[in-house]
């Protein structure tokens, strides 16, 4: 935290200096505590601080009082996003060590940043990196649309820094150019999804896989493990096949690394009723278990992170008609997210914290976590 303030200060500050009352990092440390409490706009992150200036003064000096809300508005439509964004990524690699073996999920996330009479509009999507051992978000980066996800990945690749880790992405980071970029720069391991955006590597390694398994003659090509799940009424058997043979392949040096196929057969039987879904992943491990783990582990980022992004932090409800605002308030989001987390990986982030304004202390703050910031004494 102490380090996160010490940076926040050397921000460049995009407004004009000598009309400036209120500092950079002082308005961020505002919004930063404001949204841990779940406020969803400028104009609560205002009332917030108006109602704990008392007690906010113990950490932050203030000497020309509470930002009003357009200064608070204002402040977050002049900071250049990709600039903050830089920022928080440099942050959390200074932050943050991923181990080796460790899960790092890549996907992109949708949220509207507009809200008219005809519907919600001007999508914002951003591509995320999850560590699901640390449970956070280790990089981020904003793209215009969905399909500019593969200009973005490899922008987002270059702040990592995950040696021995295992990189996870679905079919939209199926590229040859991805895939070098994380074995290459990143010296890391790689998991992705394989559809038919592939029309032709699709086709040839589905029939080979099929082939494989029809022929008893091809045992020794592959190699399977199962797992089960109960709870709930609901019931998933899945088996992970690995295809570690693909000397066939006529682009496998275009592939930089590539080592198997994998085939993932899922039965869910829920109520009585079963449904049958097989996908298929290229991947640079070497073994069903490490594959299989990745594969699964995957799907953290959409539980741990996207969901809690709508549904507590409430990431759809924040409107506003300017691009710059809502990029700069998921970064913010996702900082917040990640001093709840570094603090206790374990704290829950519960739908309670959005009650904010109908209280006038800062008891829903978790007590241990503002003790936390007082023996940093990172505000003084």
């Amino acid at each position: 935290m102490r380090y996160i303030v010490k940076k926040l200060k050397k921000l460049n500050d995009p407004r004009q200096l000598a009309k400036v009352k209120h500092p950079l990092y002082e308005i961020l440390t505002l919004c930063i505590l404001a949204v841990i409490c779940g406020c969803t706009s400028s104009m609560q992150i205002y009332y917030f601080a108006v109602i704990r200036e008392e007690i906010l003064r113990k950490f932050l000096p203030l000497e020309n009082g509470i930002p009003s809300r357009l200064t608070i508005d204002r402040t977050l439509r002049l900071l250049d996003p990709c600039v903050f964004e830089e920022w928080f990524n440099k942050i959390m690699v200074k932050a943050q060590k991923v181990t080796r073996g460790a899960i790092v999920a890549l996907d992109g996330k949708r949220f509207f940043t507009e809200r008219t009479a005809e519907g919600s509009t001007n999508p914002l999507y951003i591509v995320n990196a999850w560590c699901t051992k640390n449970n956070m978000v280790l990089a981020q980066q904003k793209t215009k649309e969905k399909s500019n996800e593969i200009t973005a990945i490899p922008l987002l690749l270059r702040f990592l820094k995950i040696p021995g880790a295992i990189v996870t992405m679905d079919a939209m980071g199926c590229q040859k150019e991805i895939v070098g970029i994380i074995q290459k720069k990143n010296k890391a391991d790689y998991c992705i999804a394989l559809k038919e955006n592939h029309p032709l590597m699709y086709k040839e390694m589905t029939t080979y896989a099929k082939d494989c398994l029809l022929d008893i003659s091809l045992s020794d090509k592959y190699t399977s493990i199962t797992t089960t799940d109960k709870g709930h009424g609901r019931m998933e058997v899945r088996t992970y096949t690995y295809f570690h043979d693909l000397s066939w392949f006529h682009d496998l040096n275009k592939w930089e690394g590539l080592a198997g196929l994998v085939m993932v057969e899922s039965k869910r039987t829920i109520h009585g009723i079963t449904s049958v879904e097989v996908r298929y992943f290229i991947t640079s491990l070497l073994d069903v278990e490490s594959a299989a783990t990745a594969i699964r582990s995957h799907w953290g980022i959409e539980n741990r992170l996207h969901w809690v992004l709508d549904v507590t932090l409430r990431e759809d409800y924040w409107q506003t008609e300017k691009q710059n605002t809502a990029a700069n308030f998921a970064t913010i989001r996702k900082l917040a997210f990640n001093l709840l987390r570094s603090f206790d990986p374990k704290l829950p982030i519960n739908g309670e914290l959005s009650n904010v304004l109908k209280i006038k202390s800062l008891s829903l703050v978790p007590k241990a976590f503002l003790r936390f910031l007082r023996s940093t004494n990172v505000f003084s």
